[in-house]
C-alpha cells in the first residue's frame, strides 16, 4: 500500500494490535476488536504455511535421495505439486489478510477526519407548510380502498421510501403472519401523511411495534412535522392500548422529545454518469482487487425469479456462517412478485458454481442492495469486489443516482468496506415510544443473550437453518 512502507508493513504485520493501539491511541474497542480476529487468522494461516513449506522441504530431500539410490519418485513428486497448490492457496489468504489488516492503519484517521462529513440526503424532507394546525389533522388507519390514495401520496412526497408502500402491509402479512397498522393523516378527504407499523409479537422477543422492520427505513412522513407528530401520537396511543413493549421509529430526522438510538448510519454513493468516470475515483488497491477476481473462470447472471434458487443458494450458506437465521424463500419470492419491476438479482458464477449474490430493489433515484453474500470459500478471490462493481455499473447504466450500500455502525469493517467505494454516511435516528421511562430494547447480535445463540448456528447444517430459521427470523426487526 503506497502509503505504509514496506518496513512499517513488516513491523505492523509481527503484531498489529500493539502497533494499531500505538498508532491510534483513542481509537474505539470496536476495531480493536475486529483486528484482534483478525491477527489470530493471520498468524493461524501463517503457521500452517510454514509448516507446510517445511513439508515440502522434505519430500524434496526425500526425491534426492531416491533419484540417487534409483527408486521411483512419481508418488513424491504428485505430494510436493499438492504441497505447493496448498501453499499458494494460504499465500493467497495471507496476501488478503495482511491488506485486511493494513487497511485499519491506512482508514482509521480518514474515518476519524470525516466522521463528520454525513450526507443530508434528509434535506429531501421538504414540507410543503412548516407547521398545520390541530383542527385540520385527522389521523385513521388504511382501508383496501384507500391503498391507491396512499401510493399516490408516496410519489409526491421525496421522503418516501420503497418501505412505505401499502404493498407491505399485505405481503408481511402473508409471509409472516404478521399484523400491520397503517396510519394516515387527511384533510378534506386529501392525505397529507402516513406512517406504516408492523407489529412483532413472539413468545422469544417480545411484542413490540417497528416502522419498518426487516428494512433500513420508515418512520412517519407528511406535509409538516406536526403532521408527523400527530400520527406518531396516535401509534404511540394504540400501543399503550395493546399493551405492547415499545415502538421502533426508523427515521432519517431527528426528532425531539424521544429516547434515540444514532450510532447506525446509512453509506451512500452518488453515482458518476458513467461507469468509467467512476472506476477512476477508485483506489488502485480497490481496481486491482476488482481485477484479481475478474481473471477467475466467473460469469455474470442479472435476472429476477430465474435467479432467486442460486441467489438463496449463496445467502442461506452466508447467513449460517454468520450465525444469523436466514428468511425463507418465499419471502424473496414475494419481494419479486409484488415489485417485480424494482427488483433485480445479480449472480456470480465460479466455474459454473453460485459464489456471490446480490438483491437489488431501486426507488425512484436510488437503487439498494438490501442483501448481499458471497461465499467464504473465494473471499481471498474478491469476489465480492467483482460483485459490487457489477452492481454499481447496473446502477449507473439504468440512470440511478444514488446507490444505497446499506447501514452499518460508524466505526466498524463494513463502514470501511463501503466507505472505500466512495459511499458517504447519512445519519440515522432510531426513535423509541417506551412505556413507563422503560428500558431501550437490545434486539441485536451484540447482545450477550443471543452470542451463545450465534455461536450454535454456526455449527449447525445448513439444510437445518433453511428449514427453522424462517420462523424465528421472522421477529427479528
Amino acid at each position: 500500500m503506497a502509503s505504509i512502507q514496506n518496513s512499517q508493513r513488516t513491523a505492523i504485520l509481527a503484531d498489529p494490535v500493539t502497533a494499531f493501539s500505538k498508532a491510534f491511541p483513542d481509537a474505539k474497542e470496536k476495531p480493536v476488536a475486529e483486528l484482534t480476529g483478525l491477527q489470530q487468522q493471520y498468524a493461524e494461516i501463517k503457521k500452517q504455511h510454514k509448516e507446510i513449506l517445511d513439508q515440502r522441504k522434505k519430500l524434496s530431500r526425500q526425491i534426492g535421495d531416491a533419484k540417487r539410490n534409483g527408486q521411483p519418485v512419481d508418488g513424491l513428486v504428485q505430494a510436493v505439486q499438492e504441497k505447493s497448490t496448498k501453499i499458494d492457496c494460504l499465500k493467497t489468504q495471507l496476501s488478503s489478510l495482511s491488506e485486511r489488516i493494513l487497511d485499519y492503519f491506512e482508514t482509521e484517521k480518514t474515518t476519524e477526519d470525516s466522521a463528520g462529513e454525513t450526507l443530508d440526503l434528509a434535506a429531501e424532507r421538504a414540507y410543503t407548510e412548516p407547521s398545520t394546525p390541530a383542527s385540520q389533522i385527522s389521523v385513521k388507519q388504511l382501508s383496501e380502498d384507500k391503498n391507491n390514495d396512499w401510493n399516490r401520496y408516496l410519489d409526491s412526497n421525496p421522503a418516501a421510501s420503497i418501505y412505505h408502500r401499502s404493498e407491505w402491509k399485505t405481503l408481511i402479512k402473508d409471509v409472516f403472519g404478521h399484523h400491520g397498522y397503517y396510519f394516515y393523516a387527511h384533510n378534506n378527504g386529501k392525505i397529507t401523511g402516513v406512517l406504516p407499523l408492523i407489529r412483532l409479537k413472539s413468545g422469544l422477543f417480545g411484542d413490540f411495534m417497528v416502522s419498518m422492520p426487516y428494512f433500513n427505513y420508515g418512520g412517519a412522513i407528511a406535509d409538516s412535522p406536526s403532521i408527523e407528530q400527530a400520527l406518531m401520537q396516535s401509534a404511540n396511543r394504540l400501543a399503550e392500548k395493546l399493551g405492547i413493549t415499545h415502538i421502533e421509529y426508523r427515521d432519517d430526522v431527528e426528532r425531539e422529545g424521544l429516547p434515540v438510538r444514532s450510532e447506525k448510519v446509512n453509506m451512500i454513493l452518488t453515482l458518476a454518469d458513467n461507469s468509467d468516470t467512476l472506476w477512476d475515483t477508485f483506489p488502485s488497491k480497490l481496481r486491482s482487487q476488482i481485477r484479481r477476481a475478474q481473471r477467475e473462470d466467473v460469469r455474470l447472471k442479472t435476472g429476477n425469479k430465474d435467479c432467486l434458487d442460486d441467489f438463496y443458494t449463496v445467502f442461506s450458506r452466508n447467513m449460517r456462517d454468520l450465525g444469523t437465521p436466514v428468511y425463507g424463500k418465499a419471502f424473496f419470492m414475494e419481494i419479486l412478485q409484488c415489485f417485480t419491476a424494482q427488483s433485480k438479482i445479480v449472480i456470480v458464477y465460479l466455474k459454473g458454481k453460485p459464489v456471490a449474490a446480490a438483491f437489488l430493489l431501486g426507488h425512484k433515484h436510488t437503487l439498494e442492495i438490501p442483501w448481499a453474500s458471497t461465499i467464504n470459500d473465494v473471499n481471498h478471490l474478491s469476489i465480492n469486489m467483482l460483485l459490487y462493481w457489477e452492481v454499481l455499473k447496473f446502477a449507473i447504466n439504468n440512470q440511478y443516482r444514488y446507490f444505497d450500500f446499506g447501514r452499518s455502525s460508524k466505526d466498524s469493517g463494513t463502514f470501511r468496506f463501503k466507505r472505500q467505494w466512495g459511499a458517504r454516511p447519512k445519519q440515522l435516528y432510531w426513535h423509541y415510544w417506551l412505556p413507563n421511562n422503560a428500558k431501550l430494547p437490545e434486539l441485536n447480535p451484540n447482545n450477550p443473550k443471543y452470542m451463545l445463540a450465534i455461536s450454535l448456528w454456526k455449527k449447525l447444517p445448513v439444510s437445518i437453518t433453511r428449514f427453522i430459521g424462517p420462523s424465528i427470523v421472522k421477529n427479528l426487526p
